[in-house]
């Protein structure tokens, strides 16, 4: 006797979303060699990251997840003052060869205070012994560049009115389910400390929306660039020198590798300057790379209403 078996369809089976993987969450991405340029651009004007082409999305972000993104750097405002850790210093210049020619090392303990207005947040370093326990007084080692902590505020209320954001969807990177997001600065590029001066994409935790990973550029590099070389080569040429200097170019990578209280906090910061050979082509001249370690979080539980001002 043959005996049929048919299965009963029990409907359609329900849609998950991707799961990452089980094991041990991601070692932070390593910078590039700072003691080695980066190839030199092919155009100086190109986007901080090429991608497949594909229908723009448009510059704005729903109610909701402004709202949520601002919540979240309610949060980083409050956390500034609660921690302290090292900050290691390499600063190298390149030569023709895009090998470093000339490097510097320094290692500080760190940690960030209210200016004298108690709104602004400044970076406070001190130099360390061999032991690691900081000495002597405070030391002004700041370049005009954002220092990493202000990129957390990228969606705060202030600067969203500074801003315009571009959603740029979800998807897996590693173990990590992010949002990218694309922002661009409103302010002209000057000197260059304020994040609104700058352009760029951040990736954030799709569900903390704390920021991971952020690539920026000046905004408006690309036909500041163009505009500068062309004044360079027309400028008054003296037995080959012109008498003009040749526009710069600036890059910024933030990575924010550790993980606390639902936040991720700066672990890397590199800046790289290049400097424009034609209107389409730049050579690296000089990098500066930030790595924060040691972290030590003190106060980290509290019931303060989010924003309150907090003492020194």
């Amino acid at each position: 006797m043959i005996l049929i078996v048919t299965a009963l369809a029990a409907g359609p089976a329900r849609s998950q979303a991707p799961q990452p993987p089980d094991g041990p969450p991601p070692a932070p991405k390593p910078l590039p060699d700072i003691r080695r340029a980066p190839p030199p651009s092919a155009d100086a004007g190109r986007k901080v990251k090429d991608a497949t082409p594909k229908p723009e999305a448009p510059w704005r972000l729903s109610e909701g997840l402004l709202s949520r993104l601002a919540r979240t750097a309610e949060l980083y405002r409050e956390h500034a003052l609660r921690f302290t850790c090292m900050e290691t210093v390499r600063l190298a210049k390149y030569d023709a060869d895009a090998e470093a020619s000339n490097e510097s090392v320094r290692r500080y303990a760190y940690l960030l205070e209210r200016d004298a207005d108690g709104e602004t947040l400044r970076e406070y370093r001190q130099k360390v012994r061999e032991d690691g326990t900081p000495r002597g007084s405070e030391v002004r080692d700041e370049e005009p560049f954002p220092p990493a902590y202000a990129w957390v505020q990228l969606f705060s209320r202030f600067n969203q009115s500074y801003f315009a954001y571009r959603d740029q969807g979800e998807r897996f990177e590693g173990y990590d389910w992010v949002h990218e997001i694309e922002f661009r600065g409103a302010l002209p590029f000057t000197d260059g400390k304020d994040i609104r001066q700058w352009e760029g994409t951040v990736l954030v935790d799709a569900v903390t929306l704390s920021p991971l990973e952020i690539h920026a550029q000046p905004s408006g590099q690309d036909a500041r660039v163009r505009a500068l070389y062309e004044r360079w080569s027309q400028a008054f040429n003296l037995l080959g020198f012109h008498m003009a200097p040749r526009p710069l170019l600036y890059a910024a990578y933030v990575q924010l590798g550790l993980r606390r209280d639902g936040l991720s906090f700066p672990t890397e910061l590199r800046y790289d300057t290049k400097i424009a050979v034609s209107a389409r082509q730049s050579v690296s001249r000089e990098a500066s790379s930030r790595r924060y370690d040691g972290y030590q979080f003190f106060k980290t539980a509290t019931t303060e209403t989010p924003g309150a001002l907090l003492g020194k």
